[in-house]
Formats: structure tokens, sequence, C-alpha cells
């Protein structure tokens, strides 16, 4: 039987992985399988409900209510809800398979997947060099599957990278993995993808170096030569000096020329500004998800003189949460969110730490959790990470 349900696990995984690069349709149908999976192999003991992932996985259904309640059940409402399922599904296949090696299970095919992805936009790369060093210049990035999802797609090769420091046995080929997502990394040249690669790299170090501490001067010369190394890829790399040229010019035309729908981090600054002014001046809070878009639309055509955008959502998840639940949504927001990192502590996890960080740190730039690819890319990584310390019959 625990072989039976791992290779279904697996086959499910795989599945999942093709969905979630490919196509919406088969990667909802994927949850749909993982449902039915997980209910038939769980074990409705009171322990497993009362667990703190059991619990943990529910709680986004609730706390979707705070926004919903004030224009019902509609089409917009639903779809968040349906959104949010995710969490659920993925909590109780976690708790079902936990004997079924879970962790390994979905985290090697999902290191294989990112693999596999990076062949298309590093063999762009390859072929269009010239042009790629342009589009750097644009702040613009190489092509990637994900629906062209660049951002959502670099916080996928960076979970593929913190699995790959997972202390799984015969978990092959580990560090030409990590060494192979990192460089892609660096190149696909998404800024969200280096700040959650770089907390990855600070987080495993600490965790290294306190569990293993430098007593030799090799070990400590090694550790000194790999951050040299790293420090100075940063700085030579073609992809990083574009980008960052493109973020000063960015930046600097902002504040002196104002919006321009054709700027990147000022379509950003912008939206977040007008979202902070609707709910300081106008009391937009608690409105209701629904209500969200057309506030914010309305707001950002009064703010820039009749100009319009076509963006519904702050890109910042904490004023959205305040915009449609309240600052007591936001707040209980926050305690559900960063929650993994706290049971991280107390549990010495450092892995469920540095994912909740990396995600919360994606929400600061973008409505991370409001997406498909998003809520996915939070929730499997991190009970992968939970998981890490569980028994199982890898």
């Amino acid at each position: 039987m625990p072989k039976r349900a791992t290779n279904i696990l697996l086959a499910l995984a795989i599945i999942m992985l093709a969905g979630l690069l490919w196509s919406r349709a088969v990667l909802s149908i994927s949850m749909g399988l993982m449902a039915f999976y997980a209910i038939y192999y769980l074990k409705k003991e009171k322990e497993t409900l009362l667990s703190p992932l059991f619990i943990w996985s529910f709680c986004p259904l609730v706390l979707m209510l705070m926004g919903i309640y004030q224009e019902g059940f509609n089409a917009s409402n639903l779809q968040s809800l349906l959104g949010i399922m995710v969490y659920p599904i993925a909590g109780i296949t976690a708790i079902a398979s936990e004997k079924f090696a879970f962790t390994k299970t979905i985290s090697q095919p999902w290191i294989h997947a990112a693999l596999i992805a990076l062949l298309y936009p590093l063999g762009w790369y390859v072929l269009h060099a010239g042009e790629a060093f342009e589009l750097y210049g644009q702040g613009r990035t190489l092509p990637v599957f994900m629906d062209t999802d660049h951002v959502r797609f670099s916080i996928f090769l960076c979970s593929a990278l913190l699995f790959a420091l997972l202390p799984i046995s015969n978990a092959r080929y580990k560090k030409i993995s990590f060494a192979i997502l990192l460089i892609a990394i660096l190149f696909l040249a998404v800024r969200t993808g280096w700040v959650i690669a770089a907390l990855i790299i600070a987080g495993y170090g600490i965790h290294y170096l306190k569990s293993k501490p430098v007593t030799n001067r090799h070990r400590s010369r090694n550790i000194l030569i790999a951050i040299i190394a790293f420090i100075t890829i940063l700085a030579i790399t073609p992809t990083i000096q574009q980008k960052i040229r493109y973020t000063i010019y960015d930046w600097n035309n902002y504040n002196t020329k104002g919006y321009d729908s054709t700027y990147s981090d000022g379509v950003r600054r912008a939206i977040n500004t007008v979202a902070l002014k609707a709910i300081k001046e106008d009391h937009a809070t608690a409105i209701g998800w629904s209500a969200i878009p057309s506030t914010l639309q309305q707001k950002f055509t009064e703010v820039f003189n009749g100009q319009s955008t076509q963006y519904g959502w702050p890109f910042n998840q904490w004023l959205f949460w305040w915009m449609g639940s309240g600052w007591w949504g936001m707040l209980l927001f926050s305690i559900w969110l960063f929650y993994p990192a706290w049971y991280g502590f107390q549990t010495k996890n450092p892995y469920l730490i540095i994912w909740t960080l990396a995600i919360a740190f994606s929400c600061l730039v973008e409505t991370t959790i409001n997406y498909q690819y998003g809520t996915l890319l939070h929730v499997w990584p991190l009970l992968v990470c939970w998981q890490i310390g569980k028994k199982s019959s890898e």
C-alpha cells in the first residue's frame, strides 16, 4: 500500500507540475485529483484534525470571508474562494501522505521540472544573446513558460533552489542542480528572484554555520571563497548590470517626470500610492474583494488627472487586505502568513522560516497570493519544508 500510494502521489505531482508550466486547466484538474487522493488516504484521527498544519491550511477559507460578506458570493468572490482552495487541498495531502515520502516525492520531480523548464529561456538566450541584452536594458526579461509570468516563474525556480538544499536521503545531483538553478535565476534578471535567492543562500548559510560551527581554517576558507565568488558574479554579470541601470533610470524618471504607463517600478509605485490614498482619504477599507478594482481605478483617475489604469489590485498584499477586509483582516492575514516561520523557529526547521520570509518579501511588491500560480508556489513548497522533519518511508 505505501509504495502504491507513493507512486500515485508522484504521478499527481508530475501532472501538477506539467499544469504549472504549460496549462492552467491541467493545473486545476490536478488539484481536484489531489483532493480525491488526500481524502482517500487521510486517517480521520483527532490528532490530525487538531494539528497546526491542518488548522493553518484551512484558515484562508475563513479569512477570505472577511472580504466576501460585503457583497456576498458573487462571481468575483467565488473565483477568489476557489483560488484559495489550494491551501486545504495541499494541507490534507501533506498530512495524508506523510508516511508515503511526501517531501521527497514532491521535491525531487519539482527540481527536475525546474531544470526542464530552463531549457526554454536559457536556450533562447543562447540563440538571441544580443537581443536579450537589449531586453535587459529595457527592464524586460527572457521568455518563460507559465503564461510568460516571469515573476512567478522566478519564484518557482527559487523554490527548486531551496529544495536542492533539503536534507533528503538519496537525493542525487543536488549541488549541480543548485548551481544550475542559481545561474539561471541570475540570467533571468527578475529582481524578485534575486532577492529570494539571496534570502535562501543567507538563511541556509546561517543554519549551516549554527549547526556545524566553523572550527578549522579549511572550512572558513571555503565559505569565504564561496561568498566572494557569489558577490563577484553579481558584480560582473551583464544581465545584473543592465537591470540595475534600468531600475535607477525608472526610479529617477518617476521622481522627476511623474507617472508613465511604460515604467515598471513607476507603475507599482503609482498604484500603491493610489491605494494608500484611497484608504486614508476615502476610508476605502473593508470594502470587500470585489469592490477593490473599481475603487482603485476610480481613485487612480482622480489622482492622475483623468488617466486610467488596467490594474485592479495594489502591488502589495497588505494593501489589498487592508482595502478588502480592514485593518483587522490585514492583521489576521499577517499572523497567518508568518505563523509557519514561528512554527519553524519552535521546531528548529530553517527551511520553513526561509520560504515563509521569501513569500512575504514577494508580497511586498506583488499580490502573490491572489494568483493561481502564486498560491500554489506558496503552499506546496511551504508544506514540503513543513514536513521535512517528519518521519516517512523514504
